[in-house]
């Protein structure tokens, strides 16, 4: 009877490891994903990836009204945080433009605004690690068109394995 009661007890605490519930203070982003769990499929194809220390694209061309993903592959905090001119490295607006993820893990979306001014360009940065980041500035262009893959490309510096490896 002993030997019973231990083996659900142990169950119990391996079933708990494993997640299957809210209590364990795991935080829920915008887009609804858990934090920490990048979703496969991004809802937008408008999409900056953080990995190894680096934004991908660097350059990302997107029309007024745009909902963007930002996918931090990482396993630390990271943000995309506009700033008014590249290398400033303090939050700010550029053309009327501004948009900040906060600190996060997982999964995050912003919206450009609506009435964003084509051809503006929108410096951003990471607020948690400033210019140590192995590409510490990106870009959002605002176009009518957008002619850059929005298919996030490896960044070229070197890389750390995120969580699941180098894909």
């Amino acid at each position: 009877m002993r030997s019973t009661t231990g083996w659900g007890a142990l169950l119990a605490a391996l079933l708990a490891a494993c997640g299957g519930g809210s209590s364990d203070g795991e935080s829920t982003t915008p887009s609804g994903t858990p934090g920490g769990t990048p979703a496969a499929n991004p809802s937008s194809s408008f999409v900056i990836t953080i990995q190894g220390m680096a934004f991908s694209p660097l350059r990302l061309e997107v029309t007024p009204g745009t909902t963007v993903t930002v996918r931090n592959l990482d396993g630390e905090v990271h943000s995309v945080t506009s700033q008014s001119t590249p290398g400033a490295f303090r939050p700010g607006s550029a053309n009327g433009v501004s948009f900040d993820t906060g600190l996060f893990t997982g999964q995050r979306t912003f919206t450009i605004p609506a009435n964003a001014p084509v051809g503006a360009t929108v410096p951003y940065f990471c607020l948690s690690h400033l210019q140590t980041m192995v590409t510490p500035n990106g870009e959002i262009a605002i176009v009518a068109t957008p002619t850059t893959p929005t298919t996030p490309t490896q960044p070229t510096g070197p890389t750390a394995p995120g969580p699941y490896g180098n894909m």
